[in-house]
This record gives C-alpha cells, structure tokens and sequence, in this order.
C-alpha cells in the first residue's frame, strides 16, 4: 500500500475540504492533516504558514495534478481588478511558472495567460525543462545552520543549569539528531529525499553518540554532587 504524502498546502481547512471533495468525486485516495510546526521552516524548505495538508499516495500525483489542471479556466479579463498576480512584472510572472509548486494550480493558470497576452509562451519541451529544473533545486539537500549544531552538541551540559524544564532543554540534542537523521522531503512529483545533507547527516551521527556519552557524564557528575552535599 502506497504511503500518503502531502500534495497541497492550504491555508485554511475550508480551502484543503475543496480539494479532497474534487480528488474524491474523481476515485484518488486522500487523507487531511493538519500540521504541527516543530522546527523553522527554513530546515526543510517548506512553507509552515500553510498547514492545512491533503495527503494521497505518490502513485497518484500526476493523474490528481493532471486532473487539477483540467479544472482550471482562467480568462484574465474575468478576475478581480486588485488580484495580487495583476500587478506582477513580467519577471514575477515567469518566476511562478518557474516556481509553480511555490503557487496554486490557479495562479500558475493566470500567470501563463497573462504572460500569453505579453506574447510570452512556453512550449512543452519548455515547461518540462522548467520542471526537471526545479525538481533538482528541490532536491538539493540543506545543511543545518551551525547555532544548532553547536547547541546539539552542547545540549547536555544544560544539565547543570538552574533552568525551569532544564532536564528537557538537556535533550535537545537527541532531538536535533534525530531531526537531521530521519527527515525527508515530498517533492512536487511525489518521489521522497533527505532533507540534509551527507555532511550533516555524519554530524547528526556524531551528535547523537556525543550525546549519549556526555549525557551519562553529566548525570554522573549531579549524582556525585548530590552524594557530596
């Protein structure tokens, strides 16, 4: 059986019910979730401001995307005057096009119309270019930014910090390994890949067996100035 993946993000649970009723009506499984953020969304590349998700297998990515596009008319004449995408430059534009995972299936509609009227149009060949493209950029994996490398690292000593919750801030660290370690990424097309880098990732190893060690220091180090006193 296929694993649900993220297909869209929404907004609003209103906005993600519209999408399941049409990807229902149309036989592709689906599922609704609704994200809690754990870390930035700088980590993973994603946009946490929309949390609302619609889920369904990675073997129906296409014929859903395929069936979103089929949905949409878009005349530029009939939308609102103070639509956002009215206002874009043509450079703007041709970034959604380029970016269309970055923008709905409707704003990336418009946006091709609207170039249209430029005299500005992509052939298939174009379009399949543009994507292989920003699939590779999406695949690219991040490195993780080096204050939570030296806080992962350091995590343990915070044992001996007279903080409220000291005992749980003490384990970031095994959080932060684990974090680098096992998160993945759903790319437009469905496929899954690391989040991080190798180079992080060996970081993320080292972590967690520091971890463990200093951990077992730490705890042995309060116990024998609890002993003392």
């Amino acid at each position: 059986m296929d694993k649900y993946l993220a297909f869209s993000r929404f907004h609003t649970a209103e906005q993600a019910a519209e999408l399941i009723s049409l990807l229902q009506a149309n036989q592709i499984p689906v599922q609704y979730e609704e994200e809690v953020v754990l870390m930035d969304k700088v980590y993973v590349g994603q946009n946490f401001d929309q949390r609302h998700l619609v889920k369904i297998p990675a073997s129906h990515f296409a014929s859903a995307d395929a069936l979103l596009k089929n949905q949409i008319t878009v005349s530029p004449e009939e939308v609102e005057p103070d639509y956002y995408l009215l206002s874009f430059s043509t450079k703007e534009l041709k970034d959604v096009i380029a970016n269309k995972d970055e923008w709905g299936h409707f704003d990336y509609a418009l946006a091709t119309k609207l170039l249209e009227k430029q005299g500005i149009s992509y052939s298939a060949a174009q379009l399949e270019e543009l994507g292989r493209s920003r699939l590779e950029t999406l695949a690219k994996p991040k490195d993780l930014p080096m204050v939570w490398v030296v806080i992962g690292f350091l995590s343990p000593v915070i044992s001996f910090v007279p903080l409220p919750f000291f005992y749980i801030a003490a384990l970031l660290g095994f959080y932060i390994a684990g974090f680098v370690l096992l998160t993945k990424k759903t790319l437009p097309d469905g496929s899954r890949v690391r989040a991080f880098s190798a180079k992080t990732r060996n970081r993320g190893r080292w972590m967690l067996l520091s971890n463990i060690i200093l951990t077992a220091l730490c705890w042995l180090a309060f116990l024998e100035m609890t002993d003392a006193i």
